[in-house]
């Protein structure tokens, strides 16, 4: 151990008597452990949200989805379909073929999202384990059949049984070579296909969604048999995503984009990403508050070792020498402050996961407690910006030491 580190060693844990100098200290302390736990605390917290809102998307988006960086549609052989499909980290490749659509049921009508797909599709999000009425079938009575959201039946005013008495709705979409006529058949492509069922996800597409065949889709918006909108992929682990998201991208190149959850909502991403910087910034300008404490009990030491400042120069220690040592005591306060913190934010999380002791106080919410999902990267950048911190205030502190007359009266 080097002469600086040593005698601040011993200034630190020696045996002292109760003085403003050592309230003061231990209050620095105190306030830099409080700041770093809250801040641990509120990301982790937030970290829980975010969790829970990619659950909630993920009810209605897929883990993963390829779509052309221009177009609408493209075809599964531009893409290399086949290489993707038979990548090992993937569980489900499924193709999509969505567009708008009107959809008409007697007097009633409502724009739908129309979801063209195919038999793999059920293993990509369990959707045909979410029916309340009917069945989840593409194909019934020999003919084209489709499944729409609970809310979407409601707004076209189907019954409970109308998929037993054989109802039939029509879907209307613009001709892709039709120009605007006062004669319908002349501007829009209409299909008629038999309902199904009706499934409730607890999501958008509950009110917007209707899964029909894909060829039924691709007649009627009037494309190639191998053209889709996008594909759907599932991954085997959710931690492979992020793998499996860069080597789906290499396959496809640079003409198409592969999007996780959040990526595909592109506007809640922004507001989590802004969210949390802004929590990160207010808590670590408390912290950066926290640490004039540390600023204050070391000037006051400064002041109170002003005879040992006097010795160690007679011995023949430089500034330099002097000015570390106050440095490693301050550096100290910050250390012990930071990693206090720290333990006492992970046992709190910890205990919150495991228990949940601090509830929601609301009814038929996602989640009754607050949740909370510890991540090792946060407890890293949190010691380092308190240390950092503490580095900066301590080194403008000690900077300020210097040798004169009055260190030696």
């Amino acid at each position: 151990m080097n002469l600086p580190l040593f005698v601040a060693f011993r200034y630190f844990f020696s045996k002292k008597k109760l003085k403003v100098i050592n309230i003061i200290s231990m209050i620095s302390m105190i306030g830099i452990a409080i700041t770093t736990s809250a801040l641990l605390i509120v990301l982790s917290v937030f970290n829980g949200f975010t969790d829970v809102g990619e659950k909630i998307l993920s009810l209605s988006n897929p883990p993963l989805i390829i779509q052309a960086n221009k177009g609408k549609v493209f075809s599964l052989d531009s893409i290399n379909y086949k290489k993707i499909s038979s990548l090992k980290d993937i569980s489900v490749s499924t193709p999509v073929l969505a567009e708008n659509a009107l959809a008409t049921f007697g007097s009633s009508q409502a724009l739908v999202r129309m979801k063209g797909i195919e038999p793999s599709y059920y293993a990509l999000n369990r959707i045909d384990t979410s029916i309340v009425y009917g069945r989840f079938q593409l194909k019934r009575f020999g003919k084209d059949a489709c499944v729409l959201g609970i809310g979407l039946m409601g707004s076209l005013g189907l019954n409970n049984n109308a998929d037993v008495m054989g109802a039939v709705i029509k879907l209307a979409v613009p001709k892709r070579s039709g120009r605007i006529s006062p004669i319908a058949e002349e501007t829009f492509n209409v299909g008629e296909i038999n309902y199904c069922g009706s499934f409730m996800m607890n999501s958008t597409m509950d009110e917007t969604d209707v899964f029909l065949p894909i060829s039924f889709a691709r007649n009627l918006l009037e494309y190639e048999n191998n053209e889709v909108s996008a594909i759907y992929v599932s991954a085997k682990e959710n931690k492979d995503i992020p793998k499996l998201k860069e080597e789906i991208q290499q396959i496809a190149g640079k003409d198409y984009s592969v999007k996780d959850i959040l990526e595909q909502d592109p506007l809640y991403q922004k507001v989590v990403k802004a969210e949390r910087l802004g929590v990160y910034a207010i808590l670590a300008f408390i912290i950066f508050v926290a640490t004039f404490n540390v600023m204050g009990s070391l000037s006051l030491l400064i002041l109170d070792k002003k005879k040992d400042i006097q010795i160690l120069r007679s011995m023949g220690a430089s500034l330099s020498v002097v000015r570390k040592i106050y440095f490693f005591n301050g550096l100290m306060l910050s250390f012990i402050g930071a990693l206090v913190g720290l333990l006492l934010g992970i046992g709190f999380c910890l205990i919150q996961q495991h228990f949940g002791l601090i509830k929601m106080g609301g009814d038929n919410l996602i989640v009754d407690a607050f949740p909370i999902v510890l991540k090792l990267m946060d407890i890293i950048s949190i010691f380092l910006l308190v240390l950092s911190i503490g580095i900066i205030s301590v080194a403008i502190m000690v900077s300020r030491i210097k040798f004169d007359n009055n260190l030696n009266q």
